[in-house]
């Protein structure tokens, strides 16, 4: 019986490797993501005592219970074995037996001239068990490659946690919102993003959240750096944040359902700089 084990760090040679056969770009993110987020919830499938696979999850802060489908490969030499669909089914089981809540995959649709859509087989595999496509965002990681993420909501074991119902007492905030930084995203060409807090308290005499000469100072701030798009992302019970997006020219582009917590769901945001 194939069983998912802990992934170690003398693995990582092996894990690093194993992505590399299908994506270089991949396998160098995949080492950073490693040393910088740790192995805690990470693992392989082992055959014969040789690693096939690898597979994983992140929890996301500041919600409840969700997470993302880290890195989910098997070796190239072992597909068509059934070992994506073993690996994703034990994964599942172990998301479900710790009460997470939902969990998301992003997923690229990207074409190679030679070896067409290689990340089509994983897509599928994924809509098997379930997942739907919630979100995709055009050009994201190139012009021409975009990303796709997709939601799957787990039911959960514990039934006081199952009870929960989306929306049920979910109240907009008037939060005081600032961006403190901008970035380009990780394994993208030029698509960038805004990091932003939220502050407890406003000043007597101090703006409640940003405002569109915040926007515009950021997008010009990333045109000048090369940059081609920006992508950002908000909870839906943030109503002032949507005049001076709209204003400064960002479009919706879709929701995480239920993202944050039954009822909140993530709001997504991309700015074409080519009109800048």
């Amino acid at each position: 019986m194939l069983k998912l084990r802990p992934l170690y760090r003398n693995d990582l040679h092996a894990v690093i490797r194993m992505i590399d056969s299908h994506d270089e770009d991949d396998a160098e993110a995949a080492e950073a993501d490693y040393e910088d987020s740790g192995f805690d919830d990470q693992f392989v499938l082992e055959v014969d005592e040789k690693v096939v696979g690898v597979t994983g999850f992140r929890r996301v802060p500041a919600t409840e219970n969700t997470a993302w489908l880290s890195w989910t490969y098997v070796n190239a030499e072992q597909c068509g074995k059934g070992y994506g669909k073993a690996i994703m089914t034990d994964l599942l089981d172990k998301l479900r037996s710790e009460n997470t809540r939902k969990v998301f995959v992003k997923v690229s649709n990207y074409e190679d001239p030679e070896d067409g859509k290689i990340y089509e087989r994983a897509l599928k595999l994924y809509q098997s068990l379930g997942f739907e496509l919630e979100v995709t965002n055009i050009d994201f990681y190139d012009k021409g490659e975009d990303q796709l993420i997709l939601g799957k909501t787990i039911e959960p074991i514990d039934a006081e946690f199952s009870g929960e119902v989306a929306g049920e007492g979910v109240q907009d905030e008037k939060a005081v919102i600032r961006f403190n930084g901008l970035y380009e995203i990780a394994e993208s060409e030029g698509a960038y993003t805004f990091s932003w807090l939220v502050k407890e308290k406003k000043g007597l005499f101090g703006k409640r959240s940003f405002s569109v000469e915040d926007l515009l100072l950021g997008l010009r701030s990333v045109k000048g750096e090369g940059g081609r798009k920006v992508f950002i992302t908000f909870p839906s019970n943030l109503p002032l944040i949507h005049q001076p997006l709209q204003a400064a020219g960002f479009k919706y582009v879709g929701s995480l359902s239920n993202y944050y917590e039954p009822g909140v769901d993530e709001m997504h945001f991309s700015h074409d700089l080519s009109n800048i």
